[in-house]
């Protein structure tokens, strides 16, 4: 099974407009530090890890035991997690590598979000620590969802769309030819503006009384320093694994 680069292009355009509604509402909250400072937690017995380090790890251990990450683009921030629970029969998805963690880049999503955050959210703190982690770990599950998903599935079809054009640079392991070919800046620029309109659409009726408003450029570039720059190289990790002899 194959999936035309149209259908996958409208699929990741929902997952960017769930990332640009979560992000909003994660900037509700102030910075909010001490949440992710280690041994601050307030968890008894003491956790020497922080509320936001643990709050993900419960969050995908839950998930793990549901089968979460039993989906291609469903990939987890923790590893040694549970087996599922549930037996679960998965269609078939067109995609041919086995090892999907191949293709996680989870770690650097995690530093980017935190990263965010600053710029994000007003600084400070107003004591929502669990409001705010909760808020995190929806927008970085949101963020690998989107990220995965281009990465798996961008790249398994621009190989089906031409093969002749990425086989010899898969023989090769031309890691740098297959970034450069999968690469196109005209799609990219129709993306960051497409997120600038879709922020400036979800604010249009905000109350500035009652809600934090996000200058449509902090979204934007993170979108095209780090949402998209992390897809191609998930795109390209995968290239570089696919067996040839399937395609």
């Amino acid at each position: 099974m194959s999936l035309p680069l149209q259908t996958i292009a409208t699929r990741l355009r929902g997952l960017e407009e769930a990332i640009i509604n979560k992000l909003l509402d994660r900037a509700q909250f102030r910075v909010n530090s001490v949440a992710y400072t280690p041994g601050q937690s307030h968890f008894v017995p003491k956790e020497a890890q922080s509320l936001f380090e643990l709050r993900l790890l419960y969050q995908e251990s839950m998930d793990a035991q549901f089968g979460r990450y039993t989906i291609p683009e469903e990939r987890p921030f923790y590893t040694g997690l549970a087996y599922p629970k549930r037996q679960i029969q998965l269609p078939d998805t067109g995609i041919h590598i086995q090892d999907l963690e191949i293709v996680n880049v989870t770690g650097k999503i995690r530093i980017a979000y935190l990263d965010l955050l600053p710029l994000l959210c007003q600084s400070g703190d107003d004591g929502q620590y669990g409001s705010s982690v909760e808020h995190d770990v929806i927008c970085l599950q949101a963020l690998a969802r989107r990220i995965h998903y281009g990465a798996i599935y961008v790249a398994e079809s621009k190989l089906q769309e031409n093969p002749q054009k990425y086989r010899p640079l898969i023989e090769d392991q031309n890691e740098d030819a297959i970034l450069m070919t999968l690469t196109r800046k005209e799609v990219e620029a129709q993306i960051m503006e497409r997120i600038q309109r879709k922020v400036v659409a979800v604010q249009a009726h905000s109350d500035e009384e009652s809600r934090n408003l996000i200058a449509p450029e902090t979204i934007v570039s993170f979108f095209k320093d780090w949402i998209i720059p992390l897809t191609k190289e998930g795109e390209v990790r995968y290239l570089l694994q696919r067996p040839l002899e399937v395609v």
